[in-house]
């Protein structure tokens, strides 16, 4: 287990930082952890999570020994500090510490991130032991020693915070050896915990340093943050005319306001000499339950507000039977889309973002819910158990679809079935690999034989798909056995070095083989239809497909067409022996692949270079290939594709027109990137929204009265029962 400790008290001092060495020491006595510790080089308490912007931070180091094993020599002395890691102090006997010139926060981030990649990924992140405790509200929101814990979990590392607390200044090697002992067993225990938990990001502990501290015999309770207040903590004084004020915190009253308390808190637990652990959350949390409208002058500009998605949401004063819940990011590009929609065209349906909603479903059987939010955030529960009244944007199970192995697997089995379909020709050749590491490819290709006699007669060229990935990770375009191999050999070299691989994914567009196991293999397509008014960039055409209840599937009429970034040019000709990569430069699509540049998106209806019977001859095919998609998923894949009765699904697929005007089924795509629409086509979006909530106005039996449009945009491609159009 790789642990990184830090803490705000800078490095060995007897004044500042006294503490610190005793839990090193216990930890590299006591424990088999990997230890990485990375502070400040000066005492940086009371700095909270802060970082300094702007500034370029320097690295230095100090080499401690054990020194807490007998109460007779300089504990806290150390070598140093050097500029450089001093490599004939490498060796286990020394105890390496990196010191930067910075705030806790930034030692935590650095220590993560960027110090130690040979010891591997950080596992627990430990800041600590404080200088003093940090119990209570006032002094847990300033703590730099919290502050580090918390930037540690926005890294994605769990963290515990330690502090000790002290009677006296006389600082006793018996308590503090005591105190480092009950640290290192408690971490282990917390550790544990916090691995099984997805609630609690970090634990808060403090410890007091009192005569009757006592592995084993001291009480240690969980407890929650005394709420408590300062007064203020400068004072005015004046300076040669100049008004200023000093640091004057009234420690002795925040004192005295705990001894008040008798409540259960983390305060009382240190005042009873007990151990105190906190559970914490890194994250701001907005107090809740709020309802009633807030009305405001100026609607006039309130209306503008809520049109660019800045409008806040609350449930009516009255108590509707029919809401909206989105919990969607407020920023989020289809926000507005939604909001505006149900405002201008349900004014009966309230609007709310209070997921407490949902509690009101039990109750109130009249009450009926639609709920736009992340897959995760849906109720699984009670979309089961009031199927009624609960109704939600997404289906549970479209593996079938949405993963690409399972794709091909779908497809193959419903056109072996029925040879006559439409996929045969639409969806490209497709094997399957399953790759656990790079050396295992050749058995993977003899289980794939007919892969193996496609490459070895070197007639196509094909592209690798991770099956699970998305944002065009991992996408290789090859023509022989040996660049596949050398294509697995580069994905094993970013699995390697975890902390490299993760900086480093998105410029070389890696993979971490391991974790996706599952590929696919395309026939690629090289003959893409290339339009000069595009500088003949390849394209390939996002289709919004809208799926209802069980089953209806539409297709939005208005599909974007997404170009590459640069012109397209022929895969080479292969060599013999060559294994060089294949450059991706125009030949992949993903939008978000196209950093520096401003995507290349057009409205497939206004696209230039190609007539409008060409363009029809091209929706047909979309929509017909759509609807047998569809009915493929809800006969072949029953497990892996469940439509609901209660719910509606947004899906973007992707297709590539060649050049003889056929269409080819790239991907499907949940919970698609509205956003690369831009800013100049969100129109498109809203219009799309209009329509879907008319679907979610019939879900949640909700019809008003207003005017019907002359046309929908929403093409039916399957009417329940599986019918096609």
């Amino acid at each position: 287990m790789h642990v990184l400790l830090t803490n705000d008290d800078g490095p060995l001092d007897n004044t500042a930082c006294p503490y610190m060495k005793y839990l090193v020491d216990e930890i590299t006595l006591k424990t088999d952890w990997e230890v990485s510790i990375v502070v400040p080089n000066q005492q940086r308490s009371w700095i909270g999570k802060a970082h300094f912007a702007g500034k370029t931070l320097t690295a230095s180091y100090i080499y401690t020994k054990v020194s807490t094993q007998v109460d007779n020599r300089d504990i806290n002395a150390f070598e140093g500090p050097f500029t450089t890691k001093q490599l004939d102090k490498a060796h286990p006997e020394y105890q390496e510490w990196a010191l930067i010139d910075s705030t806790p926060a930034a030692c935590a981030d650095i220590g993560i991130h960027h110090l130690y990649p040979e010891k591997g990924p950080v596992d627990l992140v430990i800041s600590g032991p404080n200088f003093g405790k940090n119990s209570s509200n006032l002094y847990i929101l300033a703590s730099g020693t919290v502050g580090a814990a918390m930037e540690a979990v926005t890294h994605g590392i769990k963290a515990l915070a330690f502090s000790y607390a002290f009677n006296n200044l006389d600082h006793d090697f018996t308590i503090l050896k005591e105190a480092a002992k009950i640290s290192v067993k408690l971490a282990k225990t917390l550790y544990k915990e916090l691995k099984e938990s997805d609630d609690i990001d970090l634990f808060s502990v403090n410890v007091p340093l009192v005569d009757s501290l006592k592995l084993g015999q001291t009480k240690i309770h969980y407890a929650p943050i005394f709420q408590n207040r300062w007064d203020s903590i400068y004072a005015p004084v004046e300076q040669d005319g100049v008004q200023q004020y000093s640091w004057q915190p009234d420690f002795k009253k925040v004192y005295k306001d705990g001894l008040k308390d008798t409540s259960h808190t983390d305060s009382r637990v240190l005042l009873d000499e007990g151990v105190s652990v906190t559970p914490l959350k890194a994250t701001f949390k907005a107090v809740a339950p709020h309802s009633g409208e807030i009305t405001l002058e100026g609607d006039e500009e309130e209306v503008e507000n809520v049109s660019n998605g800045m409008s806040s949401l609350s449930v009516s004063n009255e108590k509707s039977s029919r809401v909206v819940l989105i919990t969607l990011p407020k920023m989020s590009y289809i926000y507005p889309a939604i909001l505006e929609s149900i405002q201008s065209n349900y004014p009966s349906i309230s609007v709310t973002n209070d997921p407490s909603i949902l509690k009101r479903v039990s109750e109130d059987p009249s009450l009926k819910v639609f709920h736009y939010g992340d897959y995760e955030e849906l109720d699984i529960d009670l979309l089961s158990s009031k199927p009624d009244q609960y109704f939600v944007c997404s289906y549970i199970y479209r593996k079938a679809l949405i993963r690409k192995h399972f794709l091909a697997n779908t497809i193959h089995h419903y056109v072996v079935k029925n040879p006559e379909s439409k996929l045969i020709s639409a969806a490209p050749e497709s094997y399957q690999l399953e790759v656990d590491y790079a050396e295992f490819l050749d058995d993977a290709l003899d289980d794939c034989y007919e892969l193996r006699e496609e490459l070895e007669s070197g007639e196509k060229t094909w592209i690798l798909k991770p099956s699970m990935s998305d944002k065009g990770q991992g996408i290789r375009i090859f023509q022989t056995v040996d660049q596949l191999q050398e294509i697995f050999n580069s994905f094993e070299i970013y699995d390697s070095d975890e902390e490299e691989e993760i900086a480093d994914q998105e410029e070389n567009n890696g993979v971490i083989i391991s974790q996706l196991r599952h590929f696919i293999v395309q026939e690629y397509q090289n003959k893409p239809l290339l339009l000069e008014q595009y500088e003949n960039k390849k394209f390939h055409l996002r289709v919004y497909v809208v799926c209802f209840g069980d089953l209806q599937v539409f297709v939005y009429e208005n599909i974007l067409t997404l170009f590459a970034g640069d012109s397209f040019k022929q895969v080479p000709t292969k060599s013999e022996n060559d294994v060089e990569e294949i450059s991706l430069d125009g030949h992949l699509t993903n939008t978000c692949l196209q950093e520096g540049k401003e995507p290349l998106v057009v409205p497939f209806w206004d696209l230039e270079g190609i007539s409008v019977l060409e363009k029809t001859t091209v929706f047909k095919q979309v929509c017909d290939v759509t609807g047998e998609l569809f009915k493929a998923a809800v006969n072949i894949d029953k497990m892996n594709f469940q439509p609901l009765n209660n719910g509606l699904e947004i899906f973007g697929v992707d297709f590539l027109v060649n050049s003889d005007l056929q269409v080819k089924l790239l991907e499907v795509n949940s919970y698609p990137d509205f956003k690369q629409t831009g800013e100049d086509l969100k129109g498109l979006i809203y219009g799309l929204f209009e329509e879907v909530n008319e679907l979610v106005g019939s879900l949640i039996d909700v019809h008003e009265n207003k005017e019907k449009k002359a046309k929908s945009k929403l093409i039916s491609v399957m009417h329940e029962g599986g019918k096609n159009w």
